[in-house]
């Protein structure tokens, strides 16, 4: 071993099984294996997780407890490690104030950027707001001709509680002696008082002055003077004779003892004159709409409001006031302002037996604000009265089912106030340049024209800005505008945008550990990932993947595959070295794949697509192009197409909502459609996305699929139990009663070390099984309820035998390939492929009685080739259960098994939203317009090489 590489000895991190394991310096590692091998553990929670805590552990003690500490990962020895940087799915925030902008960091570039050099135009005349200082009002001043006649002076303010008499007297005091009252002058004396009565404030003359080269320096020191005692603000009066027509001085004319004075007033405050408004002095945070500086007043810096939407409120325009229309007014509880509504419709001619969608606009009046002289509020009233009630739980969840978000008026959506709009560069506000799209910004920056003085102050963070831009753009997300929320982007344009800030950054020297960058990505968009990551190890990185992908595992300098199996059964390391000898290994299951030895096989024909459809018309959300599309029912239904092209917006954002909202379940509006047609052929709707099963220990697999509770009760019913008066509840580690009250059924005890990391030691009163004594005493076939926890799914489904619910759920886990997990293993312990199939088994466990339709957000996320096979399977149960699968998905294996192919494309943004091609996989295969096709049928060909 040289310093040229990182050993690790004896690493036993979760299932590793004490691997001894050497990883050269600046080279591209991939980390492959099936799901649950170890390959999460090994990457992040060993080589990340050292490299932060030794970079951590430079720093001072103070400074260490306001960081983020890792674990120590359970490892012999760790040597050669450098400081390391992550990037995982975890990263992507969810919020709406999460958006690509502030993800990759341009946001505040931006901020910092007009800042600096941005100009202030007033909101109200549009005129340009500048600030001046003594110094730049003398330059500007100083361009006048010589001889100009100027005088120097300021505004007084006399304050509410003063008396003219002190005000006068305090000003005489510090040596003013001329003011100006009225249209002339006057001699500061006790005399002027009476003139100054009622008045708040006068101009007081503090110096006159002759334009010439001579008075630059007297100039410059009576308008810092002026502006001293004016609290920022000076006035100066010219001589019109010496201004000539190109002055570029605003100001007015004015009569003073009958000669005209050109007045102008020169402030270090941004100030407009004619409109009368001040705006504050320029600071990055006035831009941050995360600040209250920023941030319109009416929405918060959301850029959307809350409010009554009425396609809630009326989810079937079809239906009359007497049919139930008005669905808030259906439920027993509040079917009284029905019957109200109802009564009155005679004495109003209020029809109450047509259409809803034919009521009139008088109609609709009587409606939305009732009749008050006869006590009736109508829907206005009905839901006032629920938001002054809205502290009582159920009916704060009542009201949010009938509203929605709309753009704030206020801001136009833009989430910043009139003071931040008001800061422009190049003609563009910040909202203004938050709403382009990369692409265009990016053109719009480079041909940007600055002055000397601001290419100069902003010439790096302009750099900054735009190399940024630019890295998107190469990867393929410039068709994203810096405001859109990373929440409604798909699963590869949120990976992609999560590695701009490590791949688009000029350190060296680091160690970058990304969790399958490739999720969500389109083969044809893989490619410019890769030469990213590339370039990254190319500046002098040492860069590891964990990666399931071909094009990345084969452009790997070293490939480290974990297995052979999952969990218990994983954790060795099976195969280590470059690509081509992987390809050799007849050991390694990913080289098996990779050459060829191993393929999906003949599944036979495609079912046929005669069982009805959901046909979705019309549908125009974000990039959609009017799209009308079927979804044929009972078969596995594909849609796939490049990163971008709309297959989020038209599965997740359109159809779904729309199924279930026909369904009646409660979910969040869909995007804009025109009709939707045969839903009534299902009788369910499950969606199964990207979210997460569990962040704490106390979640896990046997309370995910809600199998705990007959487990639970099991031990309930023993003799044992009873004889203790032991019900369910003593045999949960959630509750008070069965679990250790020194750990709170958590098994281990948490130490404060102050300045140091918090330490974890095994619970001394339970040794970490999370129980009392006298519940562990009690036992089903020999095992307690602690012992059970830690069956896997497989010696579970021995032990339980006879209990066929418990069976049945066993089965689901089993069939999803999980039968290697621990009953009670913490959920946040799992990987990414392990989670999406426990998620798919918690939906077969549930009992589904007709047609439901299952709509899946690229469920191959962190899948093997291998656990792909098993996830077929699992879909093809599903399938001879009655039931449909609609599946968002670029994996080629998923393709090439699907029964309908809706191809989307042709490319990104305005680029795609049309249906390139649909079909078969054949089909598709032999589309020519179809990126995708050709994908596929290279896929298909190497099925058929012997």
């Amino acid at each position: 071993m040289t310093k040229s590489t990182i050993s690790l000895r004896g690493v036993a991190v979760n299932n590793l099984q004490k691997i001894d394991l050497d990883l050269p310096h600046r080279k591209l590692i991939a980390f492959c294996g099936v799901s649950g091998s170890g390959k999460t553990s090994l990457a992040l929670d060993t080589l990340y997780a050292e490299g932060q805590r030794r970079y951590i552990e430079s720093f001072s003690t103070y400074t260490r407890q306001f960081l983020e500490q890792l674990d120590k990962p359970t490892a012999e020895s760790i040597e050669g490690i450098p400081p390391s940087i992550a990037v995982t799915r975890k990263n992507v925030g969810r919020s709406s104030r999460a958006t690509v902008g502030r993800a990759t960091q341009i946001n505040e570039h931006l901020q910092l950027l007009l800042a600096r050099i941005g100009e202030v135009v007033c909101h109200g005349c549009g005129q340009k707001v500048s600030q001046d200082s003594a110094e730049s009002a003398a330059e500007r001043l100083g361009q006048l001709p010589d001889g100009t006649r100027l005088m120097i002076g300021f505004t007084s303010q006399r304050g509410g509680d003063r008396p003219v008499e002190v005000w006068i007297a305090d000003l005489i005091a510090l040596g003013y002696r001329r003011v100006i009252v009225g249209d002339r002058f006057a001699e500061l004396s006790p005399t002027v008082v009476d003139e100054l009565v009622g008045q708040d404030e006068v101009a007081v003359v503090l110096d006159r002055v002759v334009s010439n080269n001579e008075a630059t320096t007297r100039l410059r020191d009576s308008l810092e003077a002026a502006q001293e005692a004016g609290c920022g603000s000076s006035l100066v009066w010219i001589d019109p004779k010496g201004i000539g027509t190109q002055s570029q001085l605003k100001g007015d004319q004015v009569e003073i003892d009958g000669q005209s004075w050109f007045r102008c007033r020169f402030s270090q405050f941004f100030r407009c004159e004619a409109c009368h408004v001040d705006y504050p002095a320029l600071e990055p945070q006035l831009l941050n709409y995360n600040n209250p500086l920023g941030a319109c007043p009416a929405c918060e810096g959301f850029g959307n409001v809350i409010g009554i939407d009425m396609d809630r409120v009326v989810p079937d325009n079809g239906k009359s006031l007497r049919e139930g229309a008005i669905a808030p007014w259906n439920t027993p509880a509040y079917e009284h302002e029905l019957q109200e509504l109802l009564a009155l419709a005679k004495q109003y001619d209020l029809p109450v037996d047509v259409p809803f969608k034919e009521l009139t606009p008088e109609h609709l009046t009587i409606i939305h604000n009732g009749v008050p002289e006869c006590k009736f509020g109508g829907l206005t009233g009905f839901f006032n009265w629920l938001e002054r009630r809205k502290y009582k739980m159920h009916l704060r969840v009542y009201l949010s089912r009938w509203r929605s978000y709309y753009p704030c008026k206020a801001c136009g959506g833009a989430r910043l106030n009139p003071s931040a709009l008001a800061v422009r560069i190049g003609g563009k506000n910040v909202a203004e340049i938050y709403h382009m799209k990369i692409r265009d910004a990016l053109t719009w920056l480079a041909a940007l024209e600055l002055s000397n003085w601001q290419q100069q102050v902003g010439r790096l963070l302009l750099e900054q800005v735009i190399n940024r831009l630019k890295y998107l753009d190469r990867v393929g997300v410039g068709h994203l505008s810096l405001e859109r929320a990373l929440r409604t982007l798909s699963a590869g344009e949120a990976q992609r945008v999560s590695l701009t800030s490590a791949l688009g950054s000029n350190l060296v020297g680091m160690l970058y550990v990304l969790d399958e960058p490739c999720i969500g990505l389109h083969p044809a968009d893989v490619p410019q990932l890769v030469d990213a990551i590339e370039g990254l190890r190319d500046r002098g990185n040492t860069v590891a993947v964990i990666e399931h992908d071909a094009s990345v595992l084969r452009g790997a300098d070293h490939v480290v595959e974990m297995g052979p199996g999952a969990g218990e059964f994983g954790g060795q390391v099976v195969f280590q070295g470059t690509p081509a000898e992987m390809l050799e290994c007849t050991d390694s299951r990913t080289g098996d794949w990779l050459s060829g030895r191993r393929t999906l096989g003949h599944r036979g024909a495609p079912r046929p697509t005669e069982n009805g459809a959901i046909r979705l018309e019309g549908a125009r959300g974000n990039n959609l192009q009017n799209l009308s599309v079927e979804f044929p029912l009972g078969v596995m239904c594909v849609v796939t197409g490049v990163s971008g092209s709309g297959k989020s917006t038209l599965v997740q954002q359109t159809l779904f909502p729309a199924v279930a909202q026909r369904l009646r379940m409660d979910v969040e509006t869909p995007a804009s459609f025109d009709e939707i047609l045969g839903v009534h052929q299902i009788e369910d709707a499950v969606l199964i996305d990207q979210s997460p099963i569990g962040r704490t220990p106390r979640s896990n697999p046997i309370t995910y699929i809600k199998a705990f509770d007959t487990i639970r009760a099991l031990f309930a019913d023993t003799t044992e139990a009873q004889a203790h008066g032991f019900k369910a509840s003593h045999f949960s580690f959630n509750v008070d009663g069965g679990r250790c009250e020194a750990c709170r059924g958590d098994g281990f005890l948490q130490i404060d070390m102050r300045l140091m990391a918090d330490v974890y030691m095994k619970c001394p009163e339970c040794q970490g099984r999370r129980f009392r004594n006298e519940v562990l005493d009690v036992k089903y076939r020999g095992l307690n309820i602690a012992e059970v926890l830690s069956l896997s799914v497989r010696e579970a489904f021995a032990f339980f035998r006879g209990h066929r619910k418990i069976l049945a759920n066993m089965k689901c886990l089993m069939d999803v390939g999980l039968d290697y997990l621990r009953l009670g293993q913490p959920a946040n312990t799992l990987s990414g492929g392990e989670a999406q199939r426990l998620k798919m088994a918690s939906y077969m466990s549930a009992k589904r009685r007709g047609r439901t339709l299952f709509v899946l957000d690229e469920p191959t996320t962190g899948l093997h080739s291998s656990d792909v096979l098993q996830l077929l399977d699992c879909f093809d149960s599903l399938i001879d259960l009655g039931h449909s699968l609609v599946v968002v998905d670029h994996n080629l294996l998923i393709m090439q098994a699907a029964d309908w192919i809706v191809d989307l494309g042709p490319g990104a943004a305005d680029d795609g939203g049309r249906v390139v091609a649909v079909g078969t996989p054949d089909q598709i295969s032999e589309n020519p317009n179809s990126i995708t096709g050709s994908f596929l049928a290279a896929q298909l060909a190497a099925e058929e090489v012997p």
